[in-house]
């Protein structure tokens, strides 16, 4: 009875210690109230600064970017508040399965937290402060807020950094110009922007990057954001890569320039969710993929 008592207490004493490190931990974090500011990131020391001449505000990015983003990244964006508990639940049982990580379910405003105020440091911890961050900015900011700051500090290439640079470097165009295609080509970057890069400089895509794009383009399409027409039209221009003189205009159709992700009656995003993971897990590990045409 006295050894179950010891051990009651030990481990009583173990979660009280536990606590108080993970409270200190995060009350050392940053103000997240700092975005409102110009600030350089912890992660790869991107200045992000509104005003400054890389800086796109929200009005100035092209409709079909945003939707591009939020279709391949966090199609829950705009009625979630921060977590993505199903996705959670999916990325958790993903990753059991297969016996490592696969799958992260991590939301926009928590990869914003990671790019901005943490490190590369993959652990328990590191996944609490980006919890507990995520939440403030998600408390104090508005979502259009989350998206600017997030499109002007993701990675879209190696030392490429926000959606004006990405835009210019691969499309020669400002952001507020890209077509649909233009869009998902930047979204489908993001997993892994040095690798999947590599189909730019070889001046096709690969059979991988095609597949993801139009997956991003069918995502569009089933929230709403792109007509039959515009989506029926991306998907004959797709082979044409990198679609030089094709402008947003040429996409017809009446477009849904609203953020917010809502199922189109035709859609079946759920569905187009699953197959765009699935692939990116094929993919997963296999870097050299995109080094091949």
């Amino acid at each position: 009875m006295k050894l179950l008592i010891n051990a009651f207490l030990l481990l009583a004493s173990l979660f009280v210690l536990l606590a108080v490190i993970g409270f200190a931990t995060l009350m050392t974090l940053p103000d997240v109230k700092s975005l409102e500011k110009c600030i350089t990131t912890t992660m790869y020391q991107v200045r992000l600064c509104p005003g400054s001449e890389g800086y796109a505000k929200l009005k100035e990015i092209s409709p079909y970017m945003i939707h591009a983003l939020i279709s391949a990244e966090d199609g829950a964006f705009y009625s979630h508040e921060g977590f993505d508990w199903h996705e959670m639940q999916e990325s958790l049982s993903a990753n059991l399965k297969s016996g490592h990580i696969r799958r992260g379910g991590s939301t926009l405003t928590q990869q914003l937290a990671k790019n901005v105020f943490l490190d590369k440091e993959k652990s328990f911890w590191r996944k609490l402060k980006e919890a507990y961050l995520a939440h403030g900015i998600e408390r104090h900011y508005t979502k259009d807020f989350i998206l600017e700051k997030y499109l002007n500090v993701v990675e879209f290439g190696p030392n490429l950094y926000g959606v004006k640079n990405a835009s210019e470097h691969y499309f020669h165009k400002p952001p507020r110009d890209l077509n649909p295609l233009e869009s998902a080509y930047l979204a489908f970057l993001l997993p892994n922007p040095k690798v999947y890069s590599r189909s730019f400089h070889s001046g096709t895509l690969t059979p991988f990057a095609r597949k993801i794009v139009a997956v991003i383009l069918k995502r569009m399409s089933s929230y709403g954001k792109l007509s039959p027409e515009a989506y029926q039209m991306a998907m004959s221009q797709l082979p044409n890569f990198p679609w030089t003189g094709l402008a947003s205009s040429a996409f017809t159709g009446p477009s849904n320039y609203s953020l917010d992700a809502v199922v189109a009656p035709h859609g079946d995003p759920a569905a187009d969710e699953q197959v765009l993971d699935e692939l990116y897990e094929e993919d997963n590990g296999k870097p050299a993929q995109e080094d091949v045409n």
